[in-house]
């Protein structure tokens, strides 16, 4: 665990607070995109075929392609598929996640935290590289959570195979500033979580943040949220 705690001045009076979070490896402990994918594979029966596409992506990492390049190309699997069959098929597979909790579980601490947060009516927000319907299981649990993550192009009701953006690293910390302006978010008042390197450019703009991953961490580790 790396931790930063900063004392800062307190911005516009009125500013809201947020928090910012990234999803998978922090949230959640599967790659959202990824078995969103292998489920809507196996219901048309292409199971092989996904996990060749996967393998390939993965391949790709480990062979030093950028991370916004691999997350580009993850998108052309749902090229043709039209959006309204795809947002319904994300609540199928949010009701199959519901249906098996302890394999679909929220990884601690973030999960406990978030929940502080929204009691504390905190304005809770994800940054990720996924997309909508692959996070409704998450939207559930916490559905206040704004979404700020890759964008699908859209064409005549159609995926493209293409994206806007790519929000990997330094493309999330201009949607959080993005977001926050727009919104009034005070970040020096706000938090951040995240659980990888390319996370750090976001956290760095919020006045409390942490990054998380790889141990169950003790709960002596875990700062208290502020209410």
């Amino acid at each position: 665990m790396e931790e930063s705690r900063t004392s800062r001045s307190c911005g516009q009076a009125n500013a809201a607070q947020a928090v910012y979070t990234d999803i998978d490896g922090t949230v959640t402990a599967y790659n959202t995109i990824f078995e969103f994918l292998r489920f809507d594979a196996a219901r048309q029966g292409r199971s092989a075929e996904a996990e060749d596409f996967l393998a390939g992506l993965r391949s790709s990492a480990a062979n030093g392609v950028p991370r916004s390049v691999t997350n580009a190309r993850y998108f052309r699997w749902w090229s043709g598929r039209a959006v309204d069959g795809i947002q319904h098929l994300g609540g199928l597979w949010a009701d199959t996640q519901a249906g098996s909790p302890d394999d679909w579980a929220f990884l601690e601490p973030v999960a406990s935290l978030l929940d502080a947060h929204a009691a504390a009516g905190r304005q809770l927000v994800a940054v990720t590289a996924s997309f909508a319907p692959a996070l409704e299981h998450v939207r559930r649990r916490w559905p206040t959570l704004d979404l700020l993550c890759t964008e699908p192009v859209v064409t005549d009701g159609r995926y493209t195979g293409g994206i806007r953006e790519a929000l990997v690293g330094e493309a999330k910390a201009g949607a959080v500033r993005r977001h926050a302006a727009v919104s009034g978010v005070d970040l020096d008042a706000s938090y951040a979580y995240g659980d990888h390197s390319s996370d750090l450019p976001f956290m760095a703009l919020a006045g409390e943040s942490m990054l998380v991953g790889g141990r169950l961490m003790r709960a002596a580790e875990v700062p208290p949220v502020k209410v």
